[in-house]
């Protein structure tokens, strides 16, 4: 069987090919969005007695949902993370080779910082930010069937926080911190007060301010909510605030909506 995180990317790939939301999913198998939010993540997977009920709205088979639905692309599709680094100096290259005025680079720029929202100029000259969007590309590769040796991770991502978050996608086991509900209550009865759609939320993970646009060297405890195909929330918590952003699919028009002093 593949990793929760693989058979998580299938059935949040096959959704979004339907066109359905977590909440319409969830409501045609009669269980909270909740649930698929944590399947999609790969907090857990879909309880045996709903696999093939969920395999005949996504069009699939039980087989198909428990590989992961893509194991065998992932044997013939490689990256090399040298590649991804040189695709970045390309980038930093543009300004040299089209001229800082250019409409092409300005353009090129301006639709990365749109996506990303970052200023991929400064990203680009600071060591930490260079990592994290070295980390994220990676992560896209993986998320689209692609294979990447464990020891060109290793070699190329210093931060140990950058390489947890990938080793979620490789399907290996990690050691990221996380916060539960059981050992935190307050806090969590505090963000579940915030927005009905996070009634459920149980689990936040440590990551680097720069992986969520916030402060550099700086951790915070986070987690995401997908409302829609096109309207997800982010959560991040720090020693004396809770933040709650909105964005849209990949991370664009990322905006934050509400923050409140903790309890």
């Amino acid at each position: 069987m593949a990793s929760n995180i693989q058979i998580g990317q299938y059935i949040q790939r096959l959704r979004k090919e339907k066109g359905l939301s977590q909440k319409q999913l969830a409501e045609k198998l009669n269980i909270s969005f909740q649930a698929v939010s944590k399947w999609e993540t790969g907090e857990s997977l879909p309880d045996i007695s709903i696999l093939l009920e969920l395999s005949n709205v996504l069009d699939t088979t039980t087989d198909k949902i428990l590989s992961g639905g893509y194991l065998v692309i992932r044997q013939t599709q490689f990256i090399q993370v040298d590649h991804i680094i040189e695709g970045f100096k390309a980038l930093e290259n543009l300004r040299y080779y089209f001229g800082e005025k250019s409409t092409f680079y300005l353009g090129a720029i301006e639709g990365i910082n749109q996506k990303m929202n970052i200023d991929f100029e400064q990203y680009i000259k600071n060591d930490r930010y260079k990592e994290t969007m070295l980390a994220e590309v990676i992560i896209q590769h993986l998320m689209n069937g692609y294979h990447i040796e464990k020891s060109d991770i290793d070699s190329n991502i210093k931060s140990d926080k950058l390489r947890n978050i990938i080793y979620k996608y490789t399907g290996d086991e990690v050691t990221m911190n996380r916060l539960r509900y059981p050992d935190h209550k307050e806090l969590f009865e505090q963000i579940r007060h915030i927005k009905p759609e996070f009634q459920n939320v149980d689990t936040l993970s440590e990551l680097p301010g720069e992986y969520i646009r916030m402060e550099p060297n700086k951790y915070y405890w986070c987690t995401q909510i997908e409302v829609s195909a096109d309207l997800c929330y982010g959560i991040a918590v720090d020693e004396s605030k809770i933040y709650v952003f909105s964005y849209g699919e990949g991370g664009i028009d990322n905006k934050l909506i509400h923050e409140e002093l903790r309890k």
